[in-house]
């Protein structure tokens, strides 16, 4: 099935393009629909003087920008893109800034007039000099007395008899000194081998880039936790999972082991795919082509009146006319086919009722995306929107 290709114009503040959002499909871009609208984008962008910018997956470059130019435009700039749509904007080109005129250069300062020089303070007349004091006069010192003579020193005592000499014994033999033993060499510590640089940080950093507007990933997710309609991107060893809900798009990593033949996801492109439904633990595990050979059942719409239709009207639609009917590729989770002999009636819950509808084409009972009832012949519970 061709995917729809979602082509978005960009904000125009003095054209009707400025709130006009331009969704185009990739059918329309083939059959050449679409060629009108990319024409009169080229116009615009001519008669305003701007830019046309065009953000798409690569192999969409050349047909965009063909259409587009048609229509006059003569400035366009090409970007990558790893999202499967078109985006298409129109921007000012950028302004070349004239350079400001040199400014007159100013008058010169006129020197000021220097000043008078002040006159110096009145000197102060000399002290007068004090005449000098007479001297002092000499005082008469008296003759000292005459010296009393010192009595004679007594005689010095005999000297001791000198001590026998006392016998020293021999000193003893010194210690025979013995060296210390050498110190053990110090080991030294070991050196803590650097980090080898992440060789993913690349990888993760133009993910975010291109998936998630520059903005970290959230967080992490095994493949347990991966829910439908998320979509698995690989780059090595790095798998970055790109979840769209209300809120916007989120990006995650995924951890663990996924073994990418598994039967719940959908090849989209090289590297890139679709969750269908959700992965379980369990030890079943189905691959893709591995399910058993291809059982198809070409199911017909009935003629009025064909005994076949009465019956199966009877007995699935409560004996009320089915007037609607579905192809294969319509067929959406939780929807109950029931076969015939050649026809086959679908009951899908619609709100609180049941909506029945018959059934075109041929299907392959034998897929994965269909679980057929235990003790029940011929009924079969869908369990994802992409039945083939």
């Amino acid at each position: 099935m061709l995917k729809r290709l979602a082509l978005a114009t960009a904000l125009l503040a003095s054209s009707a393009w400025a709130q006009q959002e331009i969704s185009i499909t990739a059918k329309d871009i083939e059959t050449g629909a679409a060629d009108a609208k990319l024409a009169a984008l080229g116009r615009e962008a001519a008669a305003t003087g701007k830019e046309v910018v065009i953000n798409a997956p690569k192999e969409w470059h050349g047909k965009v920008a063909a259409k587009v130019t048609a229509g006059g435009a003569a400035s366009v700039k090409l970007n990558d893109s790893f999202f499967e749509n078109v985006v298409v904007r129109m921007a000012d080109k950028a302004k070349v800034e004239l350079p400001k005129p040199a400014e007159a250069p100013k008058p010169a300062e006129t020197p000021k007039p220097a000043e008078a020089p002040r006159p110096s303070p009145p000197v102060a007349p000399p002290k007068p000099v004090e005449a000098p004091k007479p001297a002092p006069k000499p005082v008469v010192t008296p003759p000292p007395a005459a010296p009393v003579p010192a009595p004679p020193p007594a005689p010095a005592p005999a000297p001791a008899p000198a001590p026998a000499p006392v016998e020293t014994p021999p000193p003893a033999p010194a210690p025979v000194q013995t060296p210390p033993p050498a110190p053990a060499p110090v080991a030294k510590p070991a050196v803590a081998p650097k980090p080898a640089a992440d060789a993913s940080a690349p990888i993760k950093q133009r993910f975010e880039q291109n998936l998630h507007d520059g903005k970290p990933a959230k967080g992490t997710l095994d493949q347990t936790q991966l829910q439908k309609g998320d979509i698995v991107y690989i780059d090595g060893d790095v798998r970055a999972v790109v979840r769209r809900d209300s809120l916007g798009t989120t990006l995650f990593w995924l951890t663990g082991e996924l073994n990418l033949l598994r039967a719940e996801l959908k090849p989209l492109a090289e590297n890139r795919y679709e969750v269908v439904y959700k992965i379980t633990s369990s030890s079943n595990v189905s691959l893709r082509g591995t399910v058993g050979e291809a059982q198809v059942f070409t199911a017909t719409v009935p003629a009025e009146g064909n005994a076949e239709r009465a019956d199966m009207e009877k007995s699935y639609a409560e004996g009320r006319p089915v007037g609607r009917s579905l192809r294969i590729d319509q067929l959406t989770q939780g929807d109950m086919v029931y076969l015939g002999k050649t026809s086959a009636m679908i009951v899908r819950r619609d709100g609180g009722q049941l909506a029945r509808y018959w059934l075109e084409g041929a299907l392959n009972t034998n897929q994965v995306g269909l679980q057929k009832e235990k003790g029940a012949t011929g009924k079969f519970k869908v369990l994802s929107d992409n039945i083939e």
